[in-house]
């Protein structure tokens, strides 16, 4: 065993100590600080791989760890500690993807108006099909458009998930200037959706 293998192993092993030891009640905040250094270089390099963006990282790895101690009272020993918390974080990450895939989806059918959706128009489910049906048009239509600098921002902005200053810095450009071609390109973008998918036209009637 590698001399980096055998402290992962000693961490991993500290950790579900603390763990039981937290669930039994009988720990002090030492013992809970402890378990959150262990587990916080873990678990954001783990959640990394989901976004490769620091602030997308965070707020999962914050929530995270919120479901974790939440959780501590209901863990059961009958499985390792490491395999618990890795499933809560991917869990958090996949639902987390899925948020931003909804906004951006709803960022495209609302560049004219808010999107209010009556109460008995659409339940939930049939909402999140329609949006999640839509992200995948968008991505498949953002490729097809012609290569502009609209699209390369429209794309950091949205896929690569880069800040507006940071978009402004990269093409040398001002903020203002950023969040016009952003919009320009949500419109060339909404455009083209609904040139090639006329139907999704009249199903927006139902959301504007």
């Amino acid at each position: 065993m590698s001399a980096y293998d055998l402290i992962n192993k000693q961490l991993n092993d500290e950790m579900q100590s603390l763990a039981e030891l937290i669930k039994s009640g009988s720990y002090t905040e030492r013992d809970r600080n402890r378990l959150a250094s262990i587990m916080y270089p873990k678990l954001k390099f783990f959640i990394w791989k989901f976004f490769n963006d620091p602030d997308e990282t965070e707020e999962v790895l914050h929530n995270t760890l919120y479901k974790i101690f939440k959780g501590l009272t209901s863990y059961s020993d009958s499985y390792r500690f490491t395999t618990w918390i890795y499933t809560i974080a991917k869990n958090e990450a996949l639902l987390h993807q899925h948020r931003l895939k909804v906004q951006f989806a709803q960022s495209i059918d609302n560049l004219t108006k808010p999107l209010n959706l009556p109460d008995d128009s659409l339940n939930n489910f049939e909402r999140e099909v329609y949006l999640d049906e839509l992200y995948t048009l968008t991505q498949n239509e953002l490729t097809g458009l012609p290569d502009c600098i609209e699209k390369s921002i429209l794309i950091d902005k949205e896929f690569n998930h880069m800040r507006g200053n940071e978009i402004a810095e990269k093409y040398e450009m001002n903020l203002n200037t950023v969040k016009t071609k952003i919009r320009k390109a949500r419109k060339m973008l909404r455009d083209a959706v609904l040139d090639k998918n006329p139907e999704i036209a009249d199903r927006l009637k139902d959301f504007l």
